[in-house]
């Protein structure tokens, strides 16, 4: 991993700046070289009295830092540790002997910061790696990316500066724009040892005995910048020529490429090709599969773990997953965000894609008290024992108990085999899985495909019961006249033989179907054809002609308008 040359330079400039001598104290003390003296809580044992007035020392900021460090900067060792960052505005320079800076309040000693000089208007980067070893500038402890606090004491134990700070997301900062500054932001941009961008913050006064610890308050989620519905995110992948020529020969085996969005490049992270009857090469318009932490355990791009994006060859619409995800997601079935986004890969545009939340833990997380469930992905898979160990494993243990308990269960018919499948499935769950995916019309999947196609099963903790994810929309919204009571699936089979079972499938339709026409999905429809209007022009990747993606997207609008009067010779309406 290396540091964007920028910080590599500044982490240079820090060792004379900060008058650093490994091993060297300006009065002698200090211990072995290289070493800095480790000392109790408390005032300094050596009883050091600052050189400078409080008026002065007291100006001494933590300007920035770094919970969570995994790809942003690198100490001299190579290593990627948590880091702080202070700030002297002042126009002199600053002994900070005897001086200390802490991860607990209640103890303002826990490391002193012998040997270690902040020069005048200069930014001094510490790292909180717990390997204080290695000299001056490392400190005795880390940081908790949960929440935590930070201070900067006196000889005497008053503080100069001190926060607290709510849970960090990886690679982001916290930081005071502009420097030394009341205002606090979250920075996709970090700064080590640099200026803060400007910001609204108002300058600080001198830290009061009497007053509180600054707030700054949790990050919150931020995938949402990427994931958000109406966002369209602007990425590019580099990847090497040698990288290039890997996924040419073996396209589903991780490479390391670097991802780049908004001015900053993050990496290196894995990326390869995913896709079946949608596969397209890597010099055309291939589908994308990223796993953020192949390479770096820790790291996370804007909170995510995983990207998937998808070419959208086999929808020409060009709309299709946006839309059958969010009505899903409407009508309360676990499923992942999706919007759409630009990609460019190595300078090229290679177009529009459908941007989908990858089904791990994180996103089962946002719709289950318990994440810790077993996770299991469907691909050409049923409720029948010649299927259950086919079932791929995702997150969580590799439990198949559920998932055999109702393969048993349904093996008897009617309400028998539903009253017993209970037991292991979430029936109301299922009925309005099966519903929503009747009402978009996802049939190229579970309950519909034989056997059982794009979805995820999870093993719900809490519930004790199996729950339904869906997957692979890109072929919704195009068989408007296609019977959604034949379904394949055995689980859909034994439901039809249910009267009850069978009715509450129904209510669910004609549920999903009045809540479609509330929202008014098909003004949605025309909206978001309008928002990517310019880019499926531009996109001349796609391979089909901007004549059929007109033709499909009206077909997805005949489609919508005539659900209602279609599923009315399906279903009974209510």
């Amino acid at each position: 991993m290396n540091a964007p040359a920028s910080l590599a330079a500044t982490f240079l400039l820090l060792t004379a700046c900060s008058g650093n001598v490994p091993g060297g104290d300006d009065d002698g003390a200090g211990g072995d070289a290289g070493v800095p003296d480790a000392r109790p809580d408390g005032p300094s044992p050596d009883a050091v009295v600052p050189t400078v007035p409080p008026d002065v020392d007291g100006r001494i900021v933590i300007n920035e830092f770094m919970a969570a460090n995994a790809l942003t900067a690198e100490d001299e060792t190579g290593a990627a540790g948590d880091w702080i960052e202070l700030y002297n505005p002042t126009e002199q320079d600053i002994s900070l002997h005897g001086y200390a800076i802490t991860n607990a309040l209640a103890q303002p000693g826990v490391h002193h910061l012998d040997g270690v000089v902040i020069a005048a208007r200069s930014h001094l980067v510490l790292w909180a790696d717990g390997r204080q070893a290695l000299g001056a500038t490392h400190l005795g402890f880390t940081l908790e990316g949960e929440g935590g606090e930070l201070g900067l004491a006196r000889p005497d134990g008053s503080y100069i500066d001190r926060v607290r700070y709510g849970e960090q997301e990886t690679d982001f900062s916290a930081a005071r724009q502009p420097d030394a500054s009341s205002g606090w932001a979250t920075v996709w941009l970090p700064t080590p040892g640099m200026a803060n961008a400007a910001g609204d913050g108002q300058p600080m006064g001198l830290e009061q005995p009497t007053a509180p610890p600054e707030n700054i308050p949790a990050v919150g989620d931020l995938s949402e910048h990427v994931l958000g519905y109406d966002r369209i995110p602007e990425l590019a992948i580099v990847v090497s020529p040698a990288s290039v020529a890997a996924l040419e020969a073996q396209p589903f085996v991780y490479v390391p490429a670097t991802l780049v969005l908004d001015g900053r490049s993050y990496g290196p992270v894995g990326l390869r090709l995913k896709g079946q009857n949608s596969f397209m090469p890597f010099s055309q318009k291939p589908s994308l599969r990223v796993n953020i932490d192949e390479y770096v355990a820790k790291a996370k791009f804007w909170g995510l773990k995983d990207l998937t994006l998808n070419n959208m060859s086999l929808d020409m619409s060009m709309m299709h997953e946006r839309l059958a995800y969010w009505v899903m997601r409407q009508a309360g079935v676990p499923a992942s965000r999706a919007n759409h986004l630009l990609l460019t890969v190595n300078g090229q545009r290679y177009g529009l894609y459908a941007n989908v939340e990858t089904v791990k833990r994180p996103m089962i997380a946002r719709w289950f008290t318990d994440s810790g469930g077993p996770l299991f992905e469907g691909t050409d898979v049923d409720f029948q024992s010649q299927y259950i160990a086919q079932y791929e494993h995702e997150t969580g243990p590799d439990d198949r108990s559920m998932l055999e308990g109702a393969a048993n269960a349904l093996t008897m018919p009617g309400d028998a085999g539903i009253a017993a499948a209970g037991g292991y499935i979430d029936i109301a769950r299922f009925q309005r899985f099966w519903a929503a995916c009747s009402v978009v019309g996802q049939f190229d999947s579970f309950p519909y495909s034989l056997p059982g196609d794009d979805y995820f099963v999870y093993a719900d903790p809490t519930s004790d019961r199996l729950a339904f994810l869906p997957w692979g929309m890109d072929e919704t919204f195009q068989s408007g006249a296609h019977d959604v009571t034949a379904a394949t699936s055995i689980l859909a089979r034994r439901c039809k033989e249910s009267p009850a079972c069978f009715d509450g499938y129904r209510a669910q339709v004609w549920s999903i179907q009045a809540m479609t026409e509330a929202m008014d999905l098909a003004a949605e429809r025309a909206r978001v054809a309008a928002q990517i209007a310019p880019y499926t022009v531009m996109d001349t990747r796609k391979p089909y002609t901007d004549e059929q993606v007109t033709q499909a997207q009206s077909q997805q609008y005949w489609f919508i308008r005539g659900r209602r009067e279609n599923l009315s010779t399906m279903l009974a309406p209510p």
